[in-house]
């Protein structure tokens, strides 16, 4: 083996390189007397050994070696002076900078048995390194056999129901984020599952037999968010006469998550931000620095960019916790998965699933869900005290309990409940615009229509239009409604 090491030999002396070169000759040697060549070899080819001068025109052995080393470490190196560098060379040595250093002239003996500890040494360090290097691959092998079992033995991904394309994709990233420290910033709409997925992504975690902690910044006022975030030391003079642990301290080792991140204030996202870089933080009231073990995932009802381009979101703070990001469909992207849920609801709550009808299962398929899951739940529980007490579900039924929720969430959402009740395209595919809108159109006019008993008048003021422009609609996109007997009222309406 050993006339396969190859040894670099630089001196400005071309008499020292060739004794070098001559003493040598059972490996494969490379002699330079420029420094600038022999550090241009280093990085362009494998090499095993450096042996150089201490002193060269420009640079220093030891400075040679500092640059080889900004390429590779997989080698070795001796240094030959014939100066008094004694001391300064095995501060070197010390440094693991060097193997050795031989004092010119240095016997040919001296030479070789030196050469042969130094490549030995090597071969010692690069079995050692490579039997380090398999041992954390097998952990790592381990780890994510131990992550596939944890998927397979009735894994916590089961409590994510859906077929739906998007809904695979995101099985996907919790299974490669799961066993990640970094945070992770999950997006959604109200009832998306965005804490289902927070839940899922410790349960499969490293930490998940440590605490899960969830905090939302909606349900705690801003001013006492700190507090219960980062918790107080006692301090009498301002009202806190006991320390008080905050949520950081409770999820210790585990997973703490801050629900609705849109709503931190700012001075309160430099403090987290903060915590996030450094794992450290200040207690309300406190002057010692403390830290914690902590992976922290945080949601959010938007993608924060809308937040972050008025201000009121630091840049900062998005870019640490976005570099992960899940983002949950609504219900009515996936509109496969609607009865699917409806039916693990009913299991998860031991209640039981009213008997439906093809009409009434297609019925709740279509129907938007601007509160998406936690709707669905709500629509559960309410189609059951109907089956309850009329002994059965019908299509009416059901339209009528929509008709109810759409007109709830309309009060709360505003507009935003009308637009999420548009299945949009994705863009990717061709589309006729015209027909497209006629379609929306119609379905509007329509559903509007049925609200009000097909009264014109009543119809026309909930559209904000005036009946003359509601009857032309409605002969323009073919909508079969009787006007026969249709009172006259004001146009302006």
């Amino acid at each position: 083996m050993a006339n396969l090491m190859k040894i670099v030999l630089v001196d400005d002396d071309e008499v020292n390189l060739t004794f070098l070169t001559q003493v040598l000759q059972d490996y494969e040697t490379f002699p330079f007397r420029d420094p600038k060549k022999a550090l241009k070899f280093c990085a362009d080819n494998s090499f095993d050994l450096v042996i150089t001068d201490m002193r060269m025109p420009g640079i220093t052995g030891l400075g040679l070696i500092k640059e080889v080393r900004k390429t590779t470490t997989d080698f070795v190196s001796l240094v030959l002076s014939a100066y008094s560098d004694a001391e300064y060379l095995m501060e070197s040595v010390n440094a693991n900078l060097l193997f050795a250093y031989l004092l010119k002239p240095a016997e040919s003996q001296v030479l070789v048995q030196t050469v042969a500890e130094a490549l030995k040494h090597l071969q010692y360090q690069r079995e050692k390194n490579a039997e380090e290097q398999q041992l954390v691959e097998t952990a790592q092998r381990l780890r994510e056999e131990n992550t596939q079992l944890r998927f397979y033995a009735k894994s916590p991904l089961e409590g994510l129901i859906g077929t739906n394309p998007l809904i695979l994709k995101i099985k996907e990233q919790i299974k490669a984020f799961a066993i990640s420290d970094h945070p992770i910033l999950i997006m959604g709409e109200e009832g998306t599952g965005k804490k289902t997925v927070a839940r899922i992504l410790h349960e499969l975690s490293p930490r998940r037999q440590k605490p899960y902690v969830g905090v939302s910044c909606t349900t705690i006022p801003s001013e006492l968010l700190e507090l219960e975030l980062f918790g107080a030391v006692k301090n009498p003079s301002l009202g806190q006469r006991q320390p008080k642990d905050g949520f950081l301290d409770a999820a210790r080792e585990g997973t703490l998550v801050i629900e609705d991140v849109q709503e931190l204030s700012k001075p309160l996202q430099a403090k987290v931000l903060k915590f996030l870089q450094y794992g450290t933080y200040y207690p309300v009231g406190g002057t010692e620095e403390r830290s914690a073990d902590v992976r922290v995932l945080f949601t959010s009802r938007t993608t924060l960019l809308p937040e972050m381009e008025k201000g009121d979101f630091r840049k900062e703070l998005y870019y640490k916790i976005a570099n992960l990001q899940i983002k949950m469909p609504p219900l009515r992207e996936r509109r496969e998965d609607i009865l699917a849920i409806f039916e693990a609801l009913a299991q998860r709550k031991s209640t039981p699933v009213p008997e439906l009808g093809r009409k009434e299962r297609e019925l709740l398929s279509k129907y938007a869900y601007p509160g998406n899951i936690q709707e669905l739940a709500g629509l559960l529980e309410k189609l059951n005290l109907l089956a309850r007490s009329s002994g059965g579900v019908t299509a009416e039924d059901i339209e009528q309990v929509l008709k109810e929720n759409a007109q709830m969430y309309a009060l709360v959402q505003g507009d935003k409940a009308v637009v999420r009740t548009i299945q949009l395209p994705s863009g990717q595919e061709p589309l006729d615009l015209r027909l497209f809108i006629d379609d929306i159109e119609r379905e509007i006019i329509l559903s509007t229509l049925r609200y009000a008993d097909y009264n014109i008048s009543q119809t026309s003021r909930n559209l904000q239009i005036s009946r003359q422009g509601l009857k032309n609609k409605i002969k323009r996109l073919e909508i079969p409604v009787d006007f026969a007997g249709d009172e006259e009222g004001d146009e302006s309406n």
